[in-house]
């Protein structure tokens, strides 16, 4: 059925959840988090772990402080401070005596367990890490201070092997993978509609389905599939116009044929016939007067069926049963069939179904497939005629078990004047044709080479039912 040429294609909406740019937008910001989740958690890792290893480290050394006190209790400081410096070297350590009436630094407690932590940098411009301490030795007190240079690397490498930061680089690594499907996913189909494009410019008009597409790339294959059809479409508009034009010069010339064709044959047609009619039977002359009377009529039935190719004649549908016109059509043939030594059989089920038929035309064109699949056969060959009906259309089937067709005949076997016949017109299959279409139907044959031939018509009911 043609589409109206102004009414357009709906355009197909995507929305904004299933958009391609959507969701990789939203991988995007996923991964995103990801990558800021990884580095608060390596620094606030890095922040702890190197805070706890400098609490630790002064920890331990008040603990020996006190320890070494307890042994000698009048060592100086300095002593006790070039003894740590000795025990644990490559620290920075200072030990400088704490007034009783001068306060803590501020956030530092009396004898707290945890000192607190802080990054400072020393003349060099180098980072480290700073703690002080506060520990009391007998009745003074005594600031313990400690400076531990920052290793970055180390750290790092530490902290990278947190079991949290496992966990995220995981979930980054996941959230990529995922990404990368989504996006090879979605932009696969593309490829196939590239092939089908390269189909169609090479004049090969075939829809695409992409599998699975969702989002533009499914709206893209919905407006293809749209062009597609619109393509076959106007190719299809413009090969019937080509055949009406065709058959339009065809016509302007049936009606000199006529005229300049007919009156000739109907004169040599009564001469001969008057010829035969006085001489003797069985004369030397009446064979070939009978001859030239047999391909007058010959003559006369191209003419005939030229014309009725090239003239378009207006149906006069009356409302009849199809069964019994099949059945009128079968009871002509039988006869033709059995001399022929063919087995005709008949399944007419579409009961008291009636329809809007020109009873002449539509006989007409039931005989020439009847005709034809007998001519198909060979001796005992068989023929099958089938009538059905469902709710909305009216269906004829005929069936034989000849030699079939190859796709090339196959495919011009509607021509006019196409024949795989020898001595035929090629002029049956085009009227059959026009004239199931002329009542809204459409007519159909399949075939494989060596099984026969099957011709199928449909009826729309809502076009010829009464």
């Amino acid at each position: 059925m043609m589409k109206h040429p102004d009414k357009k294609t709906p355009h197909p909406r995507t929305p904004w959840h299933g958009a391609l740019f959507f969701r990789v937008m939203f991988l995007s910001v996923v991964l995103l988090l990801c990558l800021l989740g990884a580095v608060a958690i390596i620094t606030r890792y890095y922040a702890n772990e190197a805070a706890g290893a400098v609490q630790e480290r002064a920890i331990s050394m008040a603990g020996t402080i006190t320890v070494r006190y307890e042994e000698e209790p009048s060592i100086p400081l300095n002593d006790l401070e070039q003894d740590l410096i000795e025990l644990y070297a490559g620290e920075d350590i200072a030990l400088s005596p704490l007034p009783a009436d001068q306060s803590p630094l501020p956030g530092l407690k009396q004898d707290d367990e945890t000192p607190p932590v802080y990054v400072e940098r020393d003349n060099n411009g180098t980072l480290v890490r700073v703690t002080h301490m506060v520990i009391s030795l007998g009745e003074r007190n005594t600031l313990l201070t400690v400076r531990v240079p920052i290793q970055q690397s180390t750290e790092i490498y530490r902290a990278f092997t947190n079991r949290y930061m496992i966990a995220i680089t995981i979930v980054f690594i996941l959230a990529l993978l995922g990404m990368i499907y989504i996006i090879t996913t979605h932009l696969r189909p593309l490829s196939t509609l590239s092939e089908t494009c390269a189909a169609i410019a090479s004049g090969n008009l075939q829809t695409v389905s992409t599998k699975g597409a969702t989002g533009e790339i499914l709206a893209l294959e919905e407006s293809f599939n749209h062009m597609v059809d619109a393509l076959a479409e106007k190719e299809l508009v413009k090969t019937k116009l080509r055949e009406a034009q065709r058959l339009s010069a065809l016509g302007n010339l049936a009606a000199g044929v006529a005229h300049d064709v007919r009156n000739p044959l109907n004169a040599i047609k009564l001469l001969s016939s008057h010829a035969l009619d006085n001489v003797e039977e069985g004369s030397s002359a009446a064979k070939p007067l009978s001859t030239i009377c047999k391909e007058v009529d010959r003559l006369e039935d191209i003419v005939s069926g030229f014309l009725s190719l090239a003239r378009e004649k207006e149906l006069v549908p009356e409302p009849n049963k199809v069964d019994v016109l099949l059945g009128e059509c079968i009871h002509l043939i039988e006869k033709d069939a059995e001399d022929r030594g063919i087995a005709f059989s008949a399944e007419l089920r579409a009961g008291d179904l009636t329809l809007n038929l020109d009873p002449k035309q539509w006989n007409r064109a039931i005989l020439n497939l009847l005709l034809n699949a007998m001519e198909a056969c060979e001796s005992n060959g068989r023929v099958r005629i089938f009538s059905r009906v469902s709710d909305t259309v009216c269906t004829v089937e005929i069936r034989d078990n000849g030699p079939g067709l190859d796709s090339e005949s196959l495919a011009r076997i509607f021509e006019p004047y196409y024949t795989t016949k020898a001595g035929g017109t090629g002029l049956g299959l085009s009227i059959t044709r026009g004239i199931v279409e002329e009542h809204g139907g459409r007519i159909e044959i399949s075939s494989t080479p060596g099984q026969g031939c099957q011709v199928l018509i449909t009826l729309p009911l809502e076009k010829v039912k009464l």
